[in-house]
């Protein structure tokens, strides 16, 4: 009787003990939610926004703030590769992408010891979603370089200039969107992604793609996306093909754009427009066909007030061989602008634009059309210090083989 006794509480016990783990697993995963990309950059626990607590493999641009504990990986894997410095002097790419998800990053090393960061998907937009593919934005993974991402100047596209990171160009504004309906543009993030590549990687070269396809009226649009890069410039050159895969005519719009926030994250103060012959103070257009490119110049905007003692970084945007825009504008808010000739200041704080807009375009079923952008930092004149736009034949031709139907 004695041993049915306790072998009775025995079980009766494990049965307790049993239904407290369950009872506490549940708990745990009512209050711990999991996000894996698939990276392995770490362990990082976050608040979660509505409520309890999130573990990532990742930290994405913009989690910053939640961020509880960080267990990055980068430090050990660098251990285990034995990874040692590398001579100033020399020109180099280092990249990481991952080619299921179309995410990462690629940073050109210049022979001063500067050097020029771009990343590409790795953000969160405006809905909340994931980007997936060749999208400028975020930053670099979370302790990387043991600087923790102390500066959010270090994102999006980035120069560092051997003391500290300059910001160039903040997470792309790019949509398409129906010729019947511009005004509802379809963001990238709501894009089917197809998927990605590496086309071509050696120490001085890369090519990468990726492609997607959406739905514009009914009718489905691949687009495809190949961008290359090359050791020792501060640009990439980008080719969009937008495809019509339907069964009817289609037409679309499309859009590039950004507020950079050149010189500093956060604030479009002191920028101030730029093209090949002059500065652009107030709200514009300027004529695609006259011109190749544009861009912002950190240099101060007097028609807004502004001295000339900001940091003197520019950026731009080329429009090269292909399908030119048919708007080119600067503007104090996205969408919207005024004719020069209003006098307009560049003026908002935070929201200084470029924009590029192409369209509306119709595609017959089976047509394609190519835009081609390169994208990245001026250079300076050393006497006058005001901006210069790069040789960008390099990763241009780099790029144009990958084009051909057979490619």
């Amino acid at each position: 009787m004695p041993r049915r006794v306790l072998t009775f509480l025995l079980k009766r016990r494990r049965l307790m003990v049993c239904t407290a783990a369950i009872l506490l697993a549940g708990l745990f995963l009512s209050i711990v939610h999991f996000r894996f990309y698939g990276h392995l950059e770490g362990i990082y626990v976050l608040r979660g926004k509505a409520g309890g607590f999130q573990v990532k493999d990742d930290l994405v641009f913009g989690d910053e703030d939640r961020l509880l504990l960080a267990l990055p990986a980068q430090p050990l894997f660098k251990f285990l590769r034995g990874d040692v410095g590398h001579a100033m002097g020399i020109t180099r790419l280092d990249a990481e992408w991952f080619r299921f998800d179309g995410s990462g990053y690629v940073r050109s090393y210049l022979a001063d010891g500067t050097s020029f960061l771009m990343c590409f998907s790795r953000f969160i937009d405006s809905a909340g979603l994931d980007t997936k593919g060749l999208f400028v934005g975020g930053g670099l993974p979370f302790d990387l370089e043991n600087d923790r991402r102390a500066s959010m100047n270090e994102s999006g596209m980035a120069y560092f200039n051997g003391k500290e990171w300059q910001h160039v160009w903040c997470n792309v504004n790019e949509s398409i969107a129906s010729w019947r309906h511009p005004e509802i543009p379809i963001a990238p993030s709501t894009w089917r992604f197809l998927g990605s590549s590496v086309r071509k990687k050696t120490g001085d070269e890369l090519v990468l793609t990726s492609s997607h396809e959406v739905d514009i009226d009914g009718t489905p649009f691949r687009i495809d996306r190949i961008a290359s890069f090359k050791a020792g410039t501060r640009h990439t050159t980008i080719a969009i093909t937008i495809s019509n895969i339907g069964q009817i005519p289609a037409g679309y719009y499309y859009v590039y754009g950004d507020e950079p926030w050149v010189g500093e994250y956060g604030t479009s103060a002191g920028n101030v427009g730029w093209v090949q012959d002059r500065l652009i103070k107030h709200e514009a257009t300027i004529n695609p066909l006259h011109y190749g490119w544009a861009g912002y110049f950190d240099y101060g905007n007097d028609a807004a007030g502004e001295r000339h003692d900001y940091s003197g970084v520019a950026n731009f945007i080329e429009w090269q061989a292909g399908l030119r825009p048919d708007l080119v504008y600067f503007s104090n808010k996205i969408g919207t602008f005024a004719e020069e000739s209003a006098r307009v200041p560049l003026a908002s704080d935070n929201n200084r634009v470029v924009f590029l807009q192409w369209g509306p375009r119709m595609l017959s079923p089976g047509q394609s059309e190519t835009i081609i952008l390169s994208v990245g930092m001026a250079d300076s004149n050393p006497v006058t210090g005001f901006p210069v736009k790069p040789d960008t034949s390099g990763t241009l031709r780099l790029l144009l083989p990958y084009l051909s139907p057979d490619a």
